[in-house]
């Protein structure tokens, strides 16, 4: 199968998350190599990026989380994984990534939350085990997203014209940035106008019960 690959977000450990577009059945799939999370090491070896294209291929292993993530979760023969193109990758026009207007409507009338301080919501989460996806993409214009750190960790501020959320940031380009150059570093990485194709993923289920899976900004592109 190709994949538009769509985003790739930092996890624990040292492990990244790769998600990408299949344009022929309208789908988004999360590629797992032989099951598993990508590596650095692997990432680069096949110059996995956002925009890039890649031809994967099912090894036949059947998924073992739970939903939402099962909706995209797809086992993959590591031996399998060509690029195709390098990209860039086509985020808005005929053929690029579906992405919806509202972030309650990227997850399909599923998003909760915690609390609000002042008009922002904060904690923002799918339940665990609905059967809805877990990527999609919301399209905004760039004043209606900002950056600001919490607790030394990066977070956005997003304004879908309906509501404001605050929400992690799990994009690779963008902590890259941050870390070498702080919030001034993540604007310079971003166009200061224009529209935003904003790709939001939920992560796993945690907690005591694990009953919330977190909204996140995977990656930003125009």
């Amino acid at each position: 199968m190709k994949l538009l690959i769509t985003e790739v977000t930092e996890m624990h450990g040292g492990n990244f998350c790769v998600a990408g577009w299949r344009a022929r059945t309208r789908a988004m799939v999360r590629p797992l190599p032989n099951g598993a999370n990508w590596t650095a090491v692997l990432l680069a070896q096949h110059g996995v990026v956002p925009g890039a294209t890649l031809s994967v291929r099912s090894n036949g292993m059947q998924p073992s989380g739970a939903y939402p993530h099962l909706t995209e979760d797809t086992p993959i023969d590591s031996a399998s994984i060509t690029l195709v193109s390098g990209g860039p990758g086509q985020w808005f026009g005929t053929g690029a990534p579906p992405a919806a207007a509202m972030l309650s409507e990227a997850f399909q009338g599923n998003v909760g939350n915690n609390s609000t301080w002042g008009v922002i919501f904060q904690g923002v989460h799918v339940p665990a085990g609905v059967s809805t996806r877990s990527l999609w993409g919301v399209v905004i214009h760039r004043e209606r997203l900002s950056f600001v750190e919490d607790f030394q960790k990066l977070k956005a501020i997003l304004d879908d014209g309906a509501a404001k959320y605050k929400l992690a940031v799990s994009s690779r380009v963008l902590k890259e940035a941050w870390r070498n150059g702080g919030l001034a570093g993540v604007n310079r990485a971003l166009p200061q106008t224009g529209n935003l194709h904003v790709r939001v993923g939920l992560a796993r289920a945690f907690g005591n019960p694990p009953d919330k899976c977190y909204v996140m900004i995977n990656g930003v592109h125009w």
